[in-house]
C-alpha cells in the first residue's frame, strides 16, 4: 500500500521567554526576558499507508498534540520533513470557528462553504449533519444557547460530514453520551480501511479498540512504534516509573509482600488518622500495578496500616467510581461476609490484604478509593483513613457493547412460531 504520511527526523523546538524584575530595595530598575528552548518534539520518523488506523498515545506533555498540529499545517516543524498524500481533515478543537451568535445551521452553512461546497450540495449534506447531531430545533437557535453536549454533536456531525482521505482525531471521541459516543465510533470504523486515521486519545480503550498500530511517545520522543497492546503496556510501565514508591525492608510472608508499594499522595488522604494508610498495592492476575483490566481478571489488595491504639472493630474495604465521580461497585471485609469475627488490629504497623474479581463494566476508566474505618457497622463507622482515588483502571470489554454501566447475560432464550402451532 501507497504511503499517505510520511515523516522523517521532524523536531519542534518552541522559545520560552521568563521576565525578570531587578529591583533595589523595591525600586524597579530594570526588566529583562530570559529564554530557553524546549524541544516538543525531538527526531520523529514514521510513515503512515493508506487505509491504516494509527494512534497517538503518551502522557501529558509528551508532544501528541504539537504532532497532529504539524501533520494538520496549523504550525510547522522546525526541523525534518512531513509529505502528505491527500485531503486532510482534522478534529483538533471541535467548533473551532463556530460563531456564538449565529445559529446552528448558520454556523454548518459556513463550514460547509469553506470546504468549498456548492449549494445544493450543502444542503443535500445539511439534513445528515443534524440528523447525526439530533439537537432537534436547537438547530435553529443561536449557539450561544447550547449546553457543551449539544455544541460538540453539532460540531462533530459537521466535521465528519465529508469522507476526507486522512482523518486526524484529537480528544474528540468522548463527546456526549454513550449512545453518541457509539454513532461517532460506528462512523470512524466506517471510515476505517477507506481514509488514512490518526487518533490521540487518553482513552485506551478506544485507542485499543480502533487501532491495531500505535505510536507511543515520551518527552517528545517517539519510543514505540507498533503493535497497541504491546504500546499500552510500556504506556503504563512509564507511568509507573512517575510514580512514588517504596521498597519494604522487612520481609513477611504475604502473597505480594515482594513488590514495591505506593505511598499514597498527600491530598488523596482523608479521615480521623489513628489508623492509617502509610503505603498500598495491588496485583491484576499477578501483575502488579498493572492497570489494564477485563471480566473475570483477579484483583489483590495489599495495605500497609499504621495504628495508635489496638481496635477490634476494623472495617476495610473500596469503591470503585467511574471518571465522573459516579459510584459502580464496592465491598467491604464485612459486608462481604470476610472477617467477621477477625476484625482486630494491633498497635503499630500491620499488613492487610484482600482479593475480588472485576465484574463485566463498560469500556472506560475507573478509579478505586481504599479506607479504613471502625465500628460495628459499616453506616455506623470512623472513617479513619480513605485513599481517595487511590488506583486507576482502563476497562476493555475486548470489543463487546454495553450500553448501561454493566452486562448481565440472558439465562433463557427461545423461539416459538405460533404460525406453526395452527397449521398443526
Amino acid at each position: 500500500m501507497d504511503n499517505r504520511i510520511e515523516v522523517q527526523g521532524l523536531t519542534k523546538t518552541y522559545h520560552l521567554y521568563r521576565k525578570k524584575s531587578h529591583r533595589i530595595r523595591g525600586l524597579l530598575l530594570r526588566e529583562e526576558y530570559l529564554a530557553r528552548e524546549f524541544e516538543a518534539l525531538r527526531g520523529i520518523s514514521f510513515t503512515v499507508a493508506e487505509g491504516e488506523c494509527v494512534g497517538i498515545i503518551g502522557l501529558n506533555g509528551s508532544g501528541k498534540s504539537t504532532l497532529l498540529k504539524i501533520l494538520s499545517g496549523v504550525t510547522s516543524p522546525t526541523e525534518g520533513s512531513v509529505r502528505i498524500r491527500g485531503e486532510v481533515e482534522a478534529l483538533l478543537e471541535l467548533g473551532a470557528g463556530f460563531r456564538p451568535e449565529d445559529t446552528g445551521i448558520k454556523n454548518v452553512e459556513r463550514q460547509l462553504m469553506l470546504r468549498g461546497l456548492q449549494k445544493e450540495e450543502r444542503r443535500r449534506r445539511m439534513s445528515g449533519i443534524l440528523a447525526f447531531a439530533e439537537i432537534g430545533d436547537f438547530a435553529f437557535q443561536p449557539v450561544r444557547t447550547y449546553s457543551t453536549g449539544m455544541f460538540v454533536r453539532l460540531a462533530f456531525a459537521a466535521a465528519l460530514s465529508i469522507e476526507p482521505e486522512i482523518l486526524l482525531i484529537d480528544e474528540a471521541l468522548s463527546v456526549g453520551d454513550v449512545f453518541f459516543q457509539e454513532k461517532c465510533f460506528r462512523r470512524i470504523r466506517a471510515l476505517s480501511g477507506k481514509a488514512t486515521v490518526l487518533m490521540v486519545s487518553h482513552d485506551l480503550a478506544s485507542i485499543s479498540r480502533f487501532c491495531s498500530r500505535t505510536l507511543l511517545l515520551n518527552g517528545g520522543v517517539l519510543v514505540y512504534d507498533g503493535d497497541t497492546k504491546d504500546a499500552i503496556a510500556e504506556y503504563y510501565r512509564i507511568r509507573q516509573g512517575t510514580m512514588p514508591c517504596t521498597e519494604r525492608k522487612n520481609k513477611v510472608e504475604m502473597p505480594v509482600w515482594d513488590e514495591p508499594m505506593r505511598i499514597p499522595e498527600a491530598g488523596s488522604l482523608s479521615g480521623a488518622g489513628q489508623i492509617r494508610i502509610t503505603a498500598y498495592s495491588w496485583q491484576v492476575n499477578g501483575a502488579a500495578f498493572r492497570e489494564e483490566v477485563m471480566q473475570d481478571d483477579r484483583i489483590r489488595v495489599t495495605l500497609s496500616v499504621q495504628t495508635e491504639e489496638p481496635t477490634d472493630c476494623l472495617i476495610t474495604g473500596f469503591q470503585v467510581l467511574d471518571k465522573r465521580g459516579m459510584e459502580v461497585f464496592g465491598e467491604t471485609n464485612l459486608t462481604s461476609g470476610n472477617g467477621r469475627f477477625s476484625t482486630q488490629l494491633r498497635k503499630g504497623e500491620s499488613l492487610i490484604s484482600f482479593c475480588f474479581s472485576w465484574p463485566e463494566l463498560r469500556e472506560g476508566d475507573y478509579f478505586m478509593t481504599l479506607g479504613i474505618g471502625t465500628g460495628p457497622e459499616v453506616l455506623c463507622q470512623i472513617e479513619q483513613c480513605w485513599v481517595n482515588q487511590a488506583v486507576h483502571f482502563v476497562n476493555s470489554t475486548s470489543g463487546r457493547l454495553i450500553y448501561g454501566l454493566f452486562n448481565r447475560k440472558m439465562e433463557e432464550f427461545q423461539i416459538i412460531s405460533m404460525e406453526a402451532d395452527k397449521n398443526e
